[in-house]
């Protein structure tokens, strides 16, 4: 060594003040890796003791192990690493109060671990993970994470808060979504390219919340218990995403007269989800897509709106508990179809978000002639009831065969049941108070009419009889009045019961 303090490559170790920390307190090696360096003495017990190691810009760092040990609280253990070139790793390895409180690199930043960590910045990369380890605390974690161009890897303050992530190009990348977690809370989150991101802040024992986001594109997923200012910050809540792709889920409401989340002009391909923990958070802010002097600008208004998904850009907002979406129904509820387009029939229906019905049969099927009587229930064997492989807010209802389900001279109603829920951990039921309808032009066929000549008669015994069994076919199916999957005596009773003309 030179001198006190300072070591081979231009590298040197001061106090907050800038005298030479005593060489027995710290340790440097060259590695054909790069410089390996380990941090092993309280110099200054009792008060502040201060590491500022600083080196010219073309020195890598292949390790800093910060390995003082001390007690847990009042002498607190301060590192700033000022002017490297590059380090692969920072890792606490000692058990005394510590805090990383800066770190400035030229280039490219690896691993780093410790209890609290200030601001980290990267000329180029931060491939992280960034681990802050502090025990619960709603002030302590990750002050700053700033990369020159890129965020590769996880972010994680999960006893702690993050304060500020930036990155000059991406975060994560395609199929490589950086992992986020903070239990009280980000501030801003902002880059200039796409971000790619599994971001969970959702929390039973911190608060959860995203203060800002700014992208020009978000994919993957954004978790949160609420959009609320970090504690002890101030002004608007906003997310500003030129497209957002991905799913944008919060546990609470959306309670701002202003509009907090700002999309571009069909910039909505993913879904946002309000109140998704079901605890009657409200939808009050609306959702703002493009600017006003755009030809497509929009406001949505909760908890229902009428623009179709492809005036969004694809994608959906919906507040729990999900409202069918009538606009973008196929056809919109309330249609007349054909009798010559009867047999093509097949019914998409949306929800402003995405459904599934593990626990049985998702919708209720009623039907009533056109030329008077009242609801009845179709029989349930006719139809089928089909996810969309792209679309997990639609369910498509089908006949189960010729002949069956939508047929001539009827209107038909649609009405959830219990086993439709949102596809959400909690699984809430939709709101079950939402009808579809449509009718079906032309001449009434009835209960019993196998063949479809308007009454049931001498051939529509012949074709159950001939069909009797288990159901196979086409024919078989329409003979099955009961829906059981069996065409047997009680079909055969059913359909005796309505031997005749088809009523009037």
């Amino acid at each position: 060594m030179a001198c006190l303090g300072a070591a081979e490559g231009g590298i040197e170790v001061l106090d907050d003040v800038g005298a030479p920390v005593p060489p027995s307190a710290w340790s440097l090696v060259a590695t054909p890796a790069g410089y390996r360096m380990v941090l092993h003495e309280l110099h200054d017990p009792w008060q502040e003791t201060w590491f500022v190691i600083r080196s010219d810009a073309n020195e890598h760092f292949d390790h800093v192990d910060i390995a003082v040990d001390g007690p847990a609280a009042g002498s607190p253990v301060l590192v700033r690493i000022e002017g490297a070139g590059s380090i692969d790793t920072i890792v606490q390895s000692g058990s005394a109060e510590t805090r990383l409180d800066y770190v400035q690199v030229h280039e490219d930043l690896g691993s780093v671990q410790a209890q609290s960590i200030g601001t980290l910045i990267a000329g180029r990369d931060v491939h992280g993970p960034v681990i802050a380890t502090t025990p619960p605390n709603p002030v302590r974690g990750i002050v700053a994470v700033e990369a020159g161009r890129h965020i590769t890897g996880p972010l994680l303050a999960e006893h702690g808060r993050i304060e500020y992530i930036a990155a000059g190009g991406s975060i994560g990348s395609a199929g490589d979504t950086v992992v986020i977690r903070s239990r009280y809370g980000i501030g801003t989150l902002a880059c200039q390219a796409e971000a790619w991101l599994d971001m969970d802040l959702r929390t039973t024992a911190g608060t959860g919340t995203l203060w800002r986001l700014a992208a020009p594109t978000v994919d993957g997923q954004v978790l949160i218990d609420a959009m609320a200012p970090m504690l002890g910050a101030d002004g608007d809540c906003f997310v500003q995403v030129d497209r957002f792709n991905g799913e944008l889920r919060i546990e609470g409401g959306l309670s701002s007269e202003a509009p907090i989340i700002q999309l571009g002009e069909e910039g909505l391909a993913g879904r946002i989800i309000i109140n998704a923990g079901n605890a009657g958070g409200a939808w009050a802010s609306p959702v703002q897509l493009g600017a006003p002097a755009d030809d497509g600008f929009l406001q949505l208004h909760g908890p229902v709106y009428a623009q179709p998904p492809e005036l969004l850009g694809d994608g959906s907002v919906g507040l729990v508990p999900f409202r069918l979406h009538m606009s973008a129904c196929e056809p919109v509820s309330g249609s007349i179809v054909s009798a010559d387009e009867a047999d093509l029939v097949s019914v998409t229906l949306r929800w402003y978000g995405p459904v599934s019905w593990p626990g049985g049969v998702p919708l209720v099927v009623e039907h009533r002639r056109l030329d008077g009587g009242g609801w009845e229930s179709a029989p349930g064997g006719h139809f089928l009831f089909l996810p969309v492989a792209d679309d997990p807010t639609a369910l498509v209802v089908e006949s189960a065969a010729p002949g069956l389900g939508f047929v001539p001279g009827w209107e038909y109603r649609l009405r959830p049941t219990g086993a439709l829920v949102g596809d959400l951990p909690l699984a809430p039921a939709v709101a079950m108070d939402d009808a579809w309808t449509v009718e079906i032009d032309g001449s009434a066929t009835c209960f019993g009419d196998v063949d479809g000549d308007a009454g049931v008669g001498v051939t529509d015994l012949l074709v159950l009889l001939a069909c009797w069994g288990e159901v196979d076919g086409p024919l078989a199916a329409t003979s099955d009045l009961d829906g059981d999957g069996t065409v047997d005596v009680l079909d055969l009773l059913a359909l005796l019961g309505a031997w005749g003309p088809c009523a009037p």
